[in-house]
């Protein structure tokens, strides 16, 4: 039941159905089209035929005469009235039966085209046309075939003469001569030859005008389009069933590489994404294949981000929540006085602050990966916008005793989100104030590259390895795993900034040497 539910089965009856088709009507119109020819040729050459007889002198008495030379198959006849009716003229006497009213339309000028059946010959195909001989009165006799007479031998005696007269007797026979052979009498010296016969009237008939016929058997024609017919009906199922059993096979040899698809789709679970479909043609399945393994790898990394993510957040967020557990715990055990119940709070407070701003990021990049989150795109003059960000940002600096250097002398614009552009500064510049020891610099630059307007962001810090730096735009990445913790870092601003500079169809690249510094350079396309 599954199989005639399958594409194969489906796909099978169509392509039977198709060839099918396309072969009952190639076998029938080449049938049609060769019966059509033929008779078409059989028709021009009778039609030429009797041309060619209507152009000979004297034609008729020559077909009376049985001196015409008929080609073979052929028969020719004409028609005519004469004072005794409608009479006929054929080679030999031999004739085919035709419809009188017939004859009398070509008599009457009309040409055309006739089928007769006879029992000797089967199906006659008669051509008739309109016949007016140059000489009226046909002398019929005039080529008439003359049979040479054959010459009778002398008798030897006078026994053999007796024999040969009428109403001899045995009494009256003359005696053999002896040692003669028995025989016919020797004829006399003073017999005199009989005189010829006298020649028959000479035969004239009046013919004002005749019906010339050229007929012609069909047999040979039917005989071939019979043999064709039988031909076509045995070769018609004959080539449906080896079409039918060779495209079933090349079916299966096609869809072979869709049961593997289907097969590996199948045991492939969230569990295990690393198994792969092993089509390697060039056709459009292997490019299907290609497409599905490029499709299951996005899948697999994505469950790899998954599962990194949740083990990263659960880990970033379980020290924050054991911390506010133990000092709850803590000061729930016995009464303390107000200085330190207002120390635990306030460790709970920076705790909970923490995890506030690790859920918000969190929820920022959920929104990006699912595409929801909303940019409200304007005009954005670089230089002013930073020169306003590096005020705000130097207070942060004062701090720690930080220069923060600006060079901001190109008016660059770009069309962006002020809100998602000042979060994406306000981290790059927060780590390099964090990474970065008292007395440090750290410079904010704007310049242009071709069509690309690039923020550099740049500090005197402790600088990043080069084996790290493929991994820090990887949420929850730290470099140094064991101080970024204590340092107030949650590992997602960086990515963050990756998402929203991809967000404004830019890009963000960084250089880094250990205890020389880093550099954070950020792409976007110019406006206007």
């Amino acid at each position: 039941m599954n199989f005639f539910r399958s594409i194969k089965f489906r796909f099978t009856l169509w392509y039977l159905l198709i060839l099918g088709t396309v072969l009952i009507v190639l076998g029938f119109g080449t049938y049609l089209t060769l019966s059509r020819r033929l008779h078409q040729d059989l028709d021009q050459a009778l039609k030429t035929r009797a041309e060619q007889l209507v152009g000979f002198r004297d034609i008729m008495a020559i077909v009376e005469g049985g001196t015409f030379e008929e080609e073979p198959g052929e028969r020719v006849s004409f028609y005519f009235y004469s004072g005794e009716g409608l009479r006929k003229i054929s080679q030999k006497g031999r004739s085919f039966p035709v419809d009188k009213a017939w004859i009398d339309r070509v008599l009457a000028g009309e040409s055309g085209f006739m089928n007769i059946n006879t029992e000797k010959e089967g199906r006659l195909r008669i051509y008739a046309m309109p016949y007016t001989p140059e000489n009226r009165k046909v002398r019929l006799d005039q080529f008439r075939k003359k049979w040479p007479e054959r010459k009778r031998k002398p008798p030897e005696n006078r026994r053999d003469a007796f024999e040969e007269r009428p109403g001899a007797r045995e009494r009256d026979r003359p005696p053999r001569e002896p040692g003669r052979p028995p025989g016919p009498p020797p004829r006399p010296h003073n017999d005199r030859a009989a005189p010829p016969p006298p020649k028959p009237p000479e035969r004239v008939m009046e013919v004002s005008r005749a019906a010339i016929m050229v007929a012609r058997s069909a047999e040979g024609i039917e005989t071939v389009l019979d043999l064709l017919f039988h031909i076509l009906m045995a070769a018609l199922p004959t080539t449906l069933i080896l079409a039918g059993g060779g495209g079933v096979f090349l079916l299966r040899r096609a869809l072979k590489p869709v049961e593997q698809i289907t097969e590996t789709a199948h045991n492939i679970e969230e569990s295990d994404l690393s198994r792969r479909i092993s089509v390697n043609t060039k056709d459009e399945l292997g490019r299907l294949a290609f497409t599905l393994n490029r499709m299951i790898e996005r899948l697999e990394k994505a469950f790899i981000r998954q599962k990194e993510l949740t083990g990263d957040a659960s880990h970033e967020l379980r020290g924050p929540l054991a911390i506010i557990q133990a000092e709850t715990t803590l000061a729930l055990q016995r009464e303390r006085d107000p200085a330190s119940y207002r120390k635990s709070l306030e460790i709970v407070a920076q705790e909970g602050d923490y995890m506030v701003a690790v859920l918000n990021q969190l929820l920022t990049l959920a929104r990006a990966d699912s595409g929801k989150e909303q940019m409200t795109f304007q005009v954005v003059e670089l230089a002013h916008f930073l020169e306003d960000l590096c005020e705000n940002m130097a207070i942060l600096c004062g701090e720690k005793n930080q220069t923060l250097h600006q060079e901001l002398h190109d008016p660059l614009t770009i069309k962006g989100d002020p809100q998602a552009l000042r979060n994406m500064m306000v981290n790059l510049l927060t780590n390099a104030i964090r990474y970065t020891a008292e007395g440090g610099t750290i410079t904010v630059s704007l310049s242009r590259e071709r069509t690309m307007a690039v923020i550099a962001v740049s500090d005197t810090g402790m600088g990043i390895p080069s084996h790290e730096l493929p991994h820090i735009f990887k949420r929850f990445y730290r470099v140094d795993k064991a101080r970024s913790r204590e340092a107030g870092g949650s590992g997602l601003g960086l990515a963050i900034c990756h998402h929203i500079a991809h967000g404004h169809g830019g890009t963000i690249q960084v250089e880094s040497r250990v205890n020389r510094g880093s550099t954070f350079r950020v792409r976007f396309p110019l406006w206007g």
